[in-house]
């Protein structure tokens, strides 16, 4: 990479896979100094950096500003905004918040971007460090992580919502939103601050809840697994997507409409035609043998569906085959 400007921010990246790694290439192309956390992968990125594949950038080689194994290796280091893209797993131990309290304790400056699929997973960040900027992100990214360091980005998609948590935040925390967003739009993607996140956050539900599991548990991608039955496979995803959009009525997300379902399948349905299906997240991670983020996406909507008595049969469904999968993963992986 050539050289950059004087850095515009400090920026922890938690998480540094195929999105992670997608995001770094644009922080560092805007001028910030990025200290990225990679875990699986550090072997390769302390030593090659990272390649990137892109339709949207073209072929990079790139290096983190410092890289570093684990998250301690920096609890000295003070940062504008921490950027965490790993996989969102409520309930897990140790937690986000225990995961990130290193760097965050006594730092009520640091923004902390979570750019995780699901609903209902800033409760507990924002319970931990109630004084700093929450801000919860929505990822339109198809970018695949075909081995350590190395990615594959075969699409011009490329947008990040962002909003505080909650949508009454403080005006300095909604001036960290729009930073972090002028940072993405400066690295060369696409970024939108929005009022109330959780609009844009249920309607990526409508993909995350359909899609995901689907392919995840017929080892299919989105385009193919509409091949398959019609019209059946194209009715349970959009019956699915109804059932999320009942649900968001009923708690009061305004904007996620049968509408907006048809904007996100249609994605899908131009792939079944063009024959250029995509994997999916869980998809990527059940044929790797990684966890997956069953209760972020799956388990919070029907925990919520029961709490609010809206039926949501075909979605109960998938989640418990998609509990029993990730157990069996787990089971295999001897965790």
């Amino acid at each position: 990479m050539d050289s950059q400007p004087s850095p515009s921010a400090n920026v922890l990246l938690y998480g540094a896979g195929s999105v992670g790694g997608v995001y770094l290439y644009q922080l560092l192309h805007a001028g910030c100094n990025v200290t990225a956390v990679c875990r699986s992968n550090y072997e390769a990125v302390k030593t090659n950096g990272f390649k990137l594949s892109s339709v949207r950038y073209g072929e990079v080689t790139y290096r983190p500003t410092v890289v570093v194994r684990n998250i301690s290796e920096c609890a000295n280091d003070t940062f504008d905004f921490v950027l965490v893209c790993t996989k969102s797993f409520p309930g897990s131990t140790p937690s986000l918040p225990e995961q990130l309290r290193s760097i965050l304790d006594d730092r009520p400056q640091t923004a902390i971007i979570l750019a995780q699929n699901g609903i209902m997973i800033e409760e507990e960040v924002i319970a931990a460090f109630p004084q700093n900027p929450v801000i919860s992100g929505v990822i339109y990214l198809p970018a695949v992580q075909t081995g350590p360091g190395t990615i594959e980005y075969p699409e011009m998609l490329n947008l990040f919502e962002l909003g505080t948590y909650p949508s009454t935040a403080p005006e300095s925390h909604k001036a960290a939103a729009r930073q972090f967003a002028d940072l993405m739009i400066k690295g060369g993607g696409n970024a939108q601050v929005h009022e109330d996140i959780q609009v844009a956050r249920w309607s990526k539900l409508l993909l995350n809840a359909a899609w995901n599991p689907i392919c995840a548990l017929t080892l299919t991608t989105d385009g193919d697994f509409l091949l398959t039955s019609e019209p059946y496979a194209y009715d349970l995803a959009w019956g699915v997507m109804l059932e999320i959009i009942e649900l968001a009525r009923v708690v009061g997300i305004e904007g996620v409409t049968p509408e907006v379902a048809e904007k996100k399948l249609s994605i899908a349905k131009r792939r079944a035609e063009t024959g250029t299906g995509r994997e999916v997240s869980m998809l990527q991670d059940v044929r790797q043998g990684r966890a997956i983020e069953v209760e972020a996406i799956l388990g919070n909507t029907v925990r919520l569906g029961k709490q609010k008595k809206v039926p949501m049969p075909r979605l109960e469904t998938i989640y418990a085959l998609t509990k029993a999968r990730g157990w069996a993963l787990a089971k295999d992986r001897g965790t």
